[in-house]
């Protein structure tokens, strides 16, 4: 800066900047405005993914410990529902009272299973149970006339001393070649049948042992 004679002082009126306008200045303060809003809307959603994430990996976890005991409850219903309901049907079976028609329900079921009408059999059932049948019979005999009952009286007196010797048969008419036995070794509701193929054995305890056998998926 050349002068055309020496200055004899300067004076400062201003230091900094040029002014703006208010367009500028708004125009700035509204870019200030969006970059905070923008960096804060980046921040909470780095936030709310990180958030996601952890609540993500506590409910795999979560998940995971749920499914692991559902299994571990699942395995000791197997191995623990077996005796459970053997034991219900065991208490269960052991308060049923049988009376002669489902004695004889149980004893034609059997006998259907492998038997025509004209197989010989011999049927073994405990004594209490026999005496039910043969109960059933009387009764139904019961429409006979008096004469007749009188006539036979005697007679099956007689038979009655060697009753069980060599077996009551005649007991079901659609069977009339099945012969009855007692077994003492037998419980109120078992049932074992002899034929020329084996013996059938419908114990209720075998019963129960095939039934826990199915639930526990022995082979």
């Amino acid at each position: 800066m050349d002068f055309p004679a020496p200055p004899s002082g300067f004076k400062v009126t201003y230091i900094g900047n040029p002014d703006i306008t208010v367009e500028e200045s708004n125009s700035a303060s509204q870019e200030s405005y969006n970059r905070g809003k923008q960096e804060a809307t980046s921040f909470y959603q780095a936030e709310i993914k990180k958030l996601r994430e952890e609540i993500a990996v506590q409910q795999n976890q979560l998940l995971g410990e749920i499914n692991q005991k559902v299994v571990s409850t699942v395995q000791e219903l197997e191995v623990r529902l077996p005796d459970l309901v053997i034991g219900i049907a065991e208490r269960v079976l052991g308060q049923v009272k049988l009376d002669g028609e489902e004695i004889e329900q149980l004893v034609k079921s059997m006998i259907a299973e492998f038997a025509d009408e004209d197989e010989k059999l011999e049927v073994f059932l405990n004594a209490k149970d026999l005496d039910l049948l043969k109960g059933l019979r009387r009764t139904e005999d019961d429409g006979n006339s008096s004469s007749d009952q009188d006539e036979e009286g005697f007679a099956s007196a007689i038979a009655g001393i060697f009753d069980g010797l060599d077996g009551d048969d005649a007991l079901l008419s659609e069977y009339p070649e099945v012969k009855f036995f007692t077994d003492d070794s037998l419980e109120s509701g078992d049932c074992q049948i002899k034929s020329r193929f084996g013996l059938l054995d419908g114990r209720i305890a075998t019963k129960l042992r095939k039934i826990e056998e199915e639930l526990r998926g022995d082979d």
